[in-house]
């Protein structure tokens, strides 16, 4: 009787003490309307940039006096064939050099728990493109000014090598895209009362 008694406390215990980690941590979804992201980069011809109209994040975090004091979980999912100039022909090569037909999907997680300090922080997650995961640190401005709204802007400077990406040529390889990029987003996300989704 005194074991199960013990057992039967120090499962509450858990339970109560879960219960406190996530208390005052809040949902929030992305809101694809008001929300922008592009990947600008450079050719041997000209800059070229590409955007995605569909993607899809949430987040759980806590705000605390209009600012976002921790950051619990990210997920950022959108589809590869998403990305779009707007010419044919680059897309056809972009989607070519991402691999989109066996890895149709571009996701970002957060790693751990992120402790943000004011309107700036910066959040270290595993980015997965073309079927290649590598952990990225994320520098993001939060503007939780309005009740229930958050915006999130920022940008990360990426290398296609560093997914074994090829770069997109053209022309019979006169003309070929730098190796850098920059993706670019502002992003709009409101509290919802639903949870988070499941799994990464």
């Amino acid at each position: 009787m005194m074991k199960n008694l013990k057992f039967y406390t120090l499962v509450f215990s858990a339970l109560t003490f879960m219960a406190v980690a996530v208390n005052g941590q809040d949902v929030y979804k992305l809101q694809p309307q008001n929300s922008k992201l592009t990947v600008v980069g450079t050719s041997t011809v000209h800059d070229w940039e590409v955007e995605t109209k569909e993607f899809n994040a949430e987040t759980n975090l806590q705000v605390n006096q209009n600012s976002v004091s921790q950051v619990s979980r990210v997920l950022f999912t959108t589809p590869a064939e998403s990305l779009k100039s707007g010419k044919r022909l680059m897309d056809s090569k972009i989607q070519e050099a991402l691999k989109t037909k066996k890895h149709p999907e571009i996701k970002f997680s957060l790693k751990e728990n992120e402790a943000i300090n004011g309107e700036k922080g910066t959040i270290s997650g595993l980015l997965t493109i073309a079927g290649e995961t590598k952990e990225v640190d994320v520098t993001v401005n939060f503007d939780a000014q309005n009740p229930g709204r958050l915006g999130v802007k920022g940008e990360l400077p990426l290398k296609m090598s560093d997914f074994n990406i090829d770069q997109p040529t053209a022309m019979m390889g006169t003309i070929k895209t730098g190796d850098e990029v920059v993706v670019k987003f502002d992003l709009e996300f409101l509290r919802s009362s639903e949870e988070l989704t499941r799994g990464n």
